[in-house]
């Protein structure tokens, strides 16, 4: 015990010791900090001047600390270079990626369009907002009084007439939330976040529309070129093009190589995407829809983003690395762009999107036109075609497919409310039915090649077969068949020959339904049910299972894969097994959107991810 106080008396006095010693001690220069080293702090002195503080470092002097350090990394970065280590230690650092077989990023990732960051927006500021209740002045129009629980909303100033909303002077009445949306439609300069009031577009106009993060000074100039020569070799056979993103030194172009291949299973495993010019970054933001041109002798990819860009990709092209590698970009849409079709021709480009509209991009016009809107029941909008459908804030345009009976004359609209609705084009526009066939959002609309069929499938995890006969005749409609699913349904596809229905189910099963046209009632079991991890999670565009357009005999469908190494995949209907999966190079990042060329001659595809890049694989 009195040994363990003799010790705590001892260590008392020693701190107090050190104290006083550090207390009496010469004070520390403020120039030397810890990451001086020993034989450079002498280096480091003080000025004679009381009120002036000078770093010295190798016999220079310097008025600032932070100045001393520049130039003592400045030494550094000599002595390191002087000696080689910066070298070899990158020369070895490629040695052991080659070993692995992982190879680092290229100029693939910097392939296609490319920001501007310096180049500021010369648009105008626009004017200052004011407060008119600190001014003194009155509300203007309709305001929000009060916001109460349940969404509720007090409502005051003038109102509009003929809503039963402070008719004919100040008046409040109480709104629920859908009230917010009209207030804030007052904000934004177009209904629904649109781009404009509906108007035809030049090819000027809609590559401005992209903003001068991504237009060039060139960019209206190559684009109005490029549209002027598509247009006048949409039906020119005797196009040739290079390609520079083939296997091998076969550089030719879909029609004009001819392949000696036999099997489609053999022309799958001679599919590359190890190229670096097979990749490119065509849109801004995250891809929702691609799809190909069907000319036989040209790969021209195009793809919608989630801002309602359309970028159009002409892969075969000769042009440098100062126009984007062959990519332009355009802007028909406020809001994503939910899918992407060519009539057969190719000669229009119709797009749908969340704003509510469906445009298209007619080439020989060199033009984008509104070929349908919705909008709601306000007076302003009377006697538009699509008055009346807009149903609130949770209301968009969710899926548009051609109808191949009339190819350019008529097409299906599915909405996030549950309707489809079907639009003749012929003449003076009009819809021919707006039937409400779900309680939630239908995410696909598939037309049978009998054209008597068409199936629907959406979030309340249901497939229907429809007749296409009674649903242009009838109010009321009941489905051909049905089938359910424990998750939502991304989407179902009818195959080419019409022999097999495709559905890709947030229950991680991608199914095959046999004649699933001529089925009746509930399905219980699919033909084939493939195991498939279709959780792409709220950051990536959900997975869309889709069918080679022209193969009818050996029908092959291509997915996107959450699997490392990234990867796309290639499967069998018939067998219901996968034929591939391929990765490469150019494969880095999750491919969420795929499709095939329609050409019959080559197996052609392309891949589009979530940073706006495309993979071609061929």
């Amino acid at each position: 015990m009195v040994a363990t106080r003799r010790s705590q008396r001892s260590a008392s006095a020693a701190v107090e010791a050190k104290r006083v010693k550090v207390e009496h001690s010469a004070p520390i220069p403020a120039a030397v900090t810890s990451a001086s080293t020993p034989d450079e702090t002498s280096s480091f002195t003080r000025a004679a001047s009381p009120t002036t503080t000078n770093f010295v470092f190798k016999g220079v002097s310097y008025e600032t600390y932070e100045e001393m350090v520049k130039a003592k990394r400045m030494r550094n970065n000599e002595m390191l270079i002087k000696s080689g280590l910066l070298e070899a230690s990158a020369k070895l650092k490629e040695e052991v990626y080659s070993s692995n077989g992982v190879n680092r990023k290229t100029e693939t990732t910097r392939r296609g369009l490319r920001a501007d960051r310096k180049r500021k927006d010369t648009m105008p500021d626009p004017p200052r907002r004011k407060s008119s209740r600190i001014s003194g002045g009155k509300a203007d129009g309709l305001f929000i009084e009060d916001e109460q629980r349940g969404g509720r909303l007090i409502l005051g100033g003038v109102g509009t007439g003929g809503d039963g909303v402070g008719a004919g002077g100040d008046a409040s009445a109480e709104l629920y939330l859908g009230a917010k949306v009209q207030i804030e439609r007052h904000v934004n300069s177009f209904y629904n976040q649109r781009i404009n009031d509906g108007s035809d577009l030049s090819i000027k106009e809609v590559v401005e529309l992209a903003g001068q993060k991504w237009v060039k000074e060139d960019s209206v100039s190559q684009a109005e070129k490029f549209v002027e020569n598509l247009s006048s070799n949409v039906n020119d056979d005797s196009i040739e093009t290079k390609s520079s993103c083939s296997k091998g030194t076969d550089r030719s172009s879909p029609k004009s190589s001819a392949t000696s291949m036999t099997s489609l299973a053999a022309q799958v495993d001679n599919l590359t995407a190890d190229d670096e010019e097979c990749v490119a970054k065509v849109v801004p933001e995250r891809i929702y829809a691609v799809t190909f041109h069907p000319s036989d002798h040209k790969v021209l990819a195009v793809c919608g983003d989630k801002q309602g860009h359309v970028g159009f990709w002409d892969v075969d092209s000769d042009s440098s690395s100062t126009d984007s590698n062959g990519v332009h970009l355009f802007k028909p849409h406020g809001r994503p762009v939910s899918n992407l079709e060519w009539n057969k021709s190719g000669s229009r480009l119709y797009s749908s999107s969340y704003d509510g509209t469906v445009k298209m991009f007619d080439i020989n016009r060199q033009s984008v036109v509104e070929t349908f809107a919705t909008y709601d029941d306000s007076e302003e909008f009377k006697g538009e075609l699509g008055y009346g459908i807009d149903e609130g804030r949770k209301f968009w345009t969710q899926y548009m497919c051609l109808d191949p009976r009339n190819d350019d004359n008529s097409m299906f609209i599915s909405t996030s409310m549950g309707g489809l609705i079907h639009l003749d084009l012929r003449g003076k526009s009009k819809i021919t039915f707006d039937l409400t066939l779900s309680k939630k959002k239908i995410n696909s609309i598939s037309v049978h090649p009998n054209e008597n069929a068409v199936a629907t499938a959406g979030l309340d995890g249901e497939v229907n077969i429809w007749d296409l006969r009674k649903l242009e005749t009838s109010r009321k409609v009941s489905p051909l068949a049905t089938q359910r699913s424990s998750k939502s349904i991304n989407s179902a596809f009818f195959s080419p020959s019409g022999k097999h229905l495709l559905t890709t189910t947030m229950a991680d099963t991608l199914d095959i339904i046999s004649d699933a046209h001529l089925q009746s009632g509930l399905i219980k079991t699919p033909t084939h049910r493939i195991r498939h991890d279709n959780h792409t999670g709220r950051w990536l565009t959900t997975f869309m299972a889709q069918w080679h357009p022209t193969v009818t005999n050996e029908e092959l469908f291509v997915v996107g894969s959450m699997s490392r190494p990234r990867r796309m995949e290639f499967f069998d209907a018939n067998a219901g097994q996968m034929l591939r999966g391929i990765s490469g190079d150019s494969l880095t990042a999750v491919v969420s959107r795929c499709c095939f060329h329609p050409s019959t001659n080559r197996l052609i595809g392309m891949g589009g991810n979530s940073s706006g890049r495309v993979t071609i694989f061929r």
